[in-house]
């Protein structure tokens, strides 16, 4: 495709296109998790895992022929110019200047892009942790437990007949033990002699003949063998879960400690709010867009990082601030430049003084153009602003019927612009999974399951790198 302006019918697409993808991979990967730590019935658990990784792989087909279809990937820088024009629908409709400065006090909800933010950080997340759950686990039981299981498996204590190869474990952390190969003694319930079978033994003392040993074993085809162990011992084995129960549970908690760094990190940041009216607390002040500039402001306290990042600097009655968001100069037109806006922010959000209080303010950008975009203030630019400040509640409202204001969202395009670097990092990490799912050797496993987080790391930082050409 590779032009400048991307007609709307474009923008339908690629937001219907990526959010169906998006879900189906998402629903796709949960399965995949749930199904890998709960489940016990290998077989089964194969297949299901399978079928939706085949459908998390069709949501990646899908971006692929949709970008082929028009013509190849589009930059981003495109994608976010574009949608200055998309979103600018003012002039177009015929509204009057006057009310075009009027103030609107319905805004376009910021929910989508809070949710849409949160559940991408959510899912690379969860890929990490699952993919290293898979390498941990097995995919189904040891192949002598799964022919004694389907034969009706049994414990008993069964005589030992003959002991050999004895060693002598005395390792530098835990207990000493001994290990050994022994010959048992397992009774037949069809009756008859007993049928003898080698089995490895472990024991906290030198085992001889004539002791017992407990193991599983099928009482009515005992030739297939044993297994030595309690039930204690093999219950994990036994009940063909990918995983042994305190290995699920160790995940799980790192992985809820990680979903609540995620939404820690998301308030920090962004904040909660969903814009989706203003409040009566909130404020705004009259300013110009002027251009785009980096920010970077040094840390007020020794323990807190610097806050920098990227901004559009508007210029209001009051000075110079600096509205944070993601945008590079070449996505901003120079038609833009220079607009007249409101400037809004929450009043409440980061009053409170405390060491905790977070560093930035949501905020948001409402243009004559009736575009709508979201960003955040710095905590310290917000107190400069409150003596300019204005109270919502005391503007004189837009009349509403009729103006359409439209949010400034280009990331919902995902579709039109990630590379295919990214889908096929994408791909390689469906591709692992489902290759983790089959009984492969523990070096080839680890292997995988080394590379797969490896993977899932560089698939989100070049999602991040389509998303910012500039840098």
């Amino acid at each position: 495709m590779n032009r400048e302006t991307i007609t709307p019918a474009d923008f339908k697409a690629a937001e219907k296109v990526g959010r169906w993808s998006a879900r189906l991979g998402f629903l796709s990967g949960a399965a995949v998790f749930a199904l890998w730590f709960f489940s016990s019935e290998p077989t089964l658990r194969r297949r299901a895992i399978l079928v939706a990784l085949a459908c998390a792989m069709l949501s990646v087909v899908a971006i692929a022929l949709y970008q082929r279809k028009l013509g190849g990937r589009q930059p981003f820088r495109a994608v976010a110019a574009s949608e200055f024009a998309r979103a600018s629908q003012g002039i177009e409709q015929g509204w009057p200047k006057s009310e075009l400065t009027s103030f609107p006090r319905r805004i376009p909800s910021r929910r989508q892009q809070l949710w849409r933010s949160f559940a991408g950080v959510v899912g690379v997340w969860s890929i990490l942790v699952g993919l290293i759950a898979m390498a941990w686990g097995s995919p189904q039981r040891p192949a002598l437990v799964e022919q004694i299981h389907s034969a009706g498996a049994v414990f008993a204590d069964v005589q030992v007949a003959k002991v050999s190869d004895v060693r002598f474990h005395n390792p530098s952390r835990g207990n000493s033990y001994y290990t050994a190969t022994a010959v048992v003694e397992l009774p037949n319930a069809k009756g008859g002699e007993p049928v003898p079978a080698t089995v490895t033994t472990k024991s906290p003392d030198r085992l001889t003949s004539g002791d017992r040993v407990s193991v599983l074993y099928a009482s009515t085809q005992p030739q297939l063998g044993a297994v030595t162990g309690d039930k204690d011992d093999l219950e994990d084995e036994l009940r063909g879960a990918a995983l042994p129960v305190h290995l699920v549970w160790i995940l799980l908690i790192g992985w809820g400690i990680g979903l609540f760094v995620i939404v820690v990190l998301l308030y920090v940041e962004q904040g909660f709010r969903s814009f989706s009216r203003l409040r009566s607390s909130d404020n705004a002040i009259r300013g110009r867009i002027v251009r785009v500039e980096l920010f970077h402001q040094a840390p007020s306290e020794p323990a807190k990082s610097a806050l920098k990042g990227s901004s559009l600097a508007v210029e209001t009655a009051v000075g110079h601030v600096h509205f944070l968001v993601d945008i590079a100069e070449q996505d901003l037109p120079e038609a833009v430049k220079g607009e007249q806006i409101w400037l809004c922010w929450d009043g409440r959000r980061g009053t409170g003084g405390t060491r905790f209080s977070p560093r930035v303010v949501p905020a948001v950008l409402i243009s004559d153009q009736d575009w709508v975009m979201y960003g955040t203030l710095a905590v310290d630019e917000r107190r400069l602003l409150a003596d300019g400040g204005i109270p919502v509640h005391q503007l004189s409202s837009a009349a509403e019927d009729g103006r359409m204001l439209r949010t400034w969202d280009p990331h919902s395009k995902w579709a039109l612009y990630v590379s295919p670097l990214t889908l096929g990092l994408l791909a390689l990490v469906i591709a692992g999974a489902g290759l983790m799912t089959f009984d492969v050797s523990s070096g080839w496993r680890w292997a995988v399951g080394i590379a797969g987080p490896l993977a899932s790391a560089l698939l989100a930082g070049s999602f991040v790198l389509d998303r910012k050409p500039s840098q």
